[in-house]
């Protein structure tokens, strides 16, 4: 048992001695349950109103390590403010048997411009007399701005009213892909509801997606980008869309049917209307889940630019329904007691996990330019370079690719290849693109476990892509694309490595086909230089590429090559670069490691060069 807090907690404790609206109501105690020191204050703030008392009482959780670790501040369970508000989560009555304190935990450290004004200046993190004190005098700050009604300052980042977190059914998580293209969609619908179309994302257990969206007549609205293809019996859920954020004052997400009724009551929302209709429309279905939606701005204040969708699992309704009692037996009758039994007033909301996973979400943290996101992309030769070129496509938001490749994947490929031993005997191109399916769930990547086809399939074959991109090193598939035909133009991409990966060939053409002609006048004159070099080194050069089975070349240089490869794409869809022939070889400077243009006769002169640092 620990009996005295630290020298640094109760320094800090002395700090708030005497302070302005601060009095402190107990020692801290150590509650091992949260491995932090509890201390009980009463604040008195400048301004009340109806949701903020002029007194408050809370209690603080201070880490031991303190002036290191975190400071949580909680409204008290007996005497604290009862509501939620904006910068805080959701405060109800905590389910913990030890707590003294509701859930209701303030967000002092967010960039909030409006509580920077008031208690202004960076959190003084480290510093053992200041810290506890500025998150207090923070807490003073924010009671007074939410008696004011002035959390939310309108050039701020909208926030959303947090998830009855412990109202969530682990059943499913719902995924949907709006943005402010797809609010174009919406606009007209606000205020009203209709079906929804769910559809399994494979490889992720219990993972739904709103695969599309009709009105109450059966008209399209919108369907996801992933392009799913229709089933023959969809699973069918409903949306409903609010004018507004479903809250009740001043930012409490509803967790009870009287709850989502006085919600409705506020905005003049039917929503008992709602529920007749989807009563009639579900009954005897199971599993029926419902979108509660509303339009969201980028800022407060600001104009809707997206839906904001939360689904909630809606209970069963059974296929024949008595009337209630004292009503005649029709649709009336039978919903009151629908309403009584299963959406009265004291039962609780069963919440589901709900994201959104579009693109702008799913890849904020990093991803390739909007010029080859766009594109769809065929990429030739699933082996260590294709493999890793495929990675970094589809990690950085390339939407629709194909892989092809009749190859197997044996141990001996495993040194260098994104593939691991689980995928031994399996086709490399099936394999890959499985691997960045489960990575990239929103995107669409096929696969082909075939050799590249020749002459009307070929063409049949890659019709729809964008880009067709050779990894194989193989004079056999170029001769294909040569010999093939496209009425539209295409971006060709061929890159291959030289003997060691120490160089690395890359090709571009925009053009109807393959021309192969040019690619070969290109790079004749460096294969001297790389035979000497696979001479020397004891191995065959067999052609243009990676030819030999035993082609040497470490993992770091094959994915040096592949981050080349995709740099090079992208600069070129984006205008930067001119099409033919470029040799990129490895260069090393004070330990930095990348590509710069290789210096040979007939070679392109322009400077460029493409430089990894350690981290990158």
């Amino acid at each position: 048992m620990v009996d005295e807090a630290p020298r640094s907690i109760r320094v800090a404790l002395n700090r708030l001695l005497g302070a302005p609206g601060i009095a402190l109501d107990s020692h801290p105690e150590f509650i091992s349950a949260e491995s932090a020191w509890a201390v009980r204050l009463r604040l008195t703030s400048p301004q009340s109103s109806d949701f903020v008392p002029e007194q408050t009482r809370w209690v603080i959780l201070i880490d031991g390590s303190y002036p290191a670790g975190r400071i949580r501040i909680f409204p008290a369970q007996d005497g604290g403010i009862i509501h939620t508000f904006p910068h805080q989560d959701r405060n109800v009555v905590s389910t913990s048997n030890h707590a003294t304190w509701r859930t209701g935990k303030l967000c002092l450290d967010s960039p909030s411009q409006r509580l920077g004004r008031i208690a202004g200046g960076p959190e003084p993190k480290y510093d053992v007399e200041q810290r506890l004190r500025w998150h207090v005098e923070r807490c003073l700050a924010w009671l007074e701005v939410a008696a004011n009604d002035q959390l939310m300052v309108g050039d701020e980042p909208f926030e959303v009213p947090q998830c009855p977190f412990d109202l969530i059914n682990p059943c499913f998580k719902v995924i949907h892909d709006e943005d402010e293209n797809s609010w174009e969609a919406w606009g007209k619908h606000v205020g009203h509801y209709g079906e929804v179309h769910w559809s399994a994302i494979p490889n992720l257990d219990k993972t739904i997606v709103a695969e599309k969206f009709f009105d109450t007549r059966g008209d399209w609205i919108r369907s996801c980008r992933r392009g799913y293809q229709s089933s023959e019996n969809p699973w069918i859920g409903y949306w409903w869309l609010w004018p507004s954020p479903i809250v009740t004052p001043p930012w409490h997400t509803p967790g009870t049917w009287a709850e989502l009724r006085r919600a409705g009551a506020r905005l003049n929302v039917d929503v008992d209307g709602f529920f007749r209709w989807m009563v009639h429309q579900a009954r005897g279905k199971e599993d029926v889940i419902i979108l509660l939606g509303y339009p969201i701005p980028s800022r407060w204040n600001g104009a809707p630019v997206e839906v904001h969708w939360q689904a909630i699992s809606s209970p069963e309704i059974p296929k024949n329904t008595k009337p209630m009692k004292g009503f005649r037996d029709n649709m009336r009758g039978r919903y009151e007691r629908l309403r009584w039994e299963f959406f009265s007033g004291g039962k609780k909301l069963s919440y589901l996990t709900t994201e959104n996973w579009h693109p702008d979400r799913l890849q904020a943290r990093g991803r390739l330019h909007a010029e080859v996101r766009k594109r769809s992309v065929a990429l030739i030769g699933a082996g260590a370079l294709g493999s890793a070129v495929a990675e970094l496509l589809v990690r950085g938001g390339v939407a629709e690719i194909i892989i092809i490749d009749h190859d197997d994947l044996k141990a001996g490929n495993l040194v260098r290849h994104t593939l691991t031993g689980e995928a031994l005997g399996h086709n490399k191109a099936e394999a890959v693109a499985a691997r960045l399916q489960a990575a990239a769930p929103m995107s669409q990547v096929k696969s082909l476990a075939k050799p590249l086809p020749q002459d009307h399939a070929l063409q049949t074959l890659l019709e729809p892509f964008d880009i067709v991109l050779d990894c194989t090193g193989d004079d056999d598939v170029l001769r294909r694309l040569d010999a093939a035909w496209w009425s539209v133009p295409r971006l060709f991409l061929s890159a291959s490595l030289g003997f060691s990966a120490a160089r690395l060939f890359l090709f571009r053409a925009h053009a109807c086909c393959f021309p192969l002609e040019e690619f070969t006048g290109a790079v004749e004159p460096w294969l001297e230089e790389e035979r000497t070099k696979w001479t020397a080194g004891g191995e065959t050069l067999e052609g243009a590429g990676c030819w030999s089975p035993l082609f040497p070349a470490r993992s770091d240089d094959v994915w040096l090559a592949a981050v080349a490869t995709v740099k090079y794409l992208e600069r070129a869809e984006m205008g930067m670069l001119p099409e033919g022939l470029r040799v990129l070889e490895q260069r090393f400077d004070e330990g930095l490691a990348g590509y710069q243009l290789a210096e040979l006769e007939g070679a392109c002169d322009d400077s460029s060069s493409y430089t990894l640092e350690p981290g990158q």
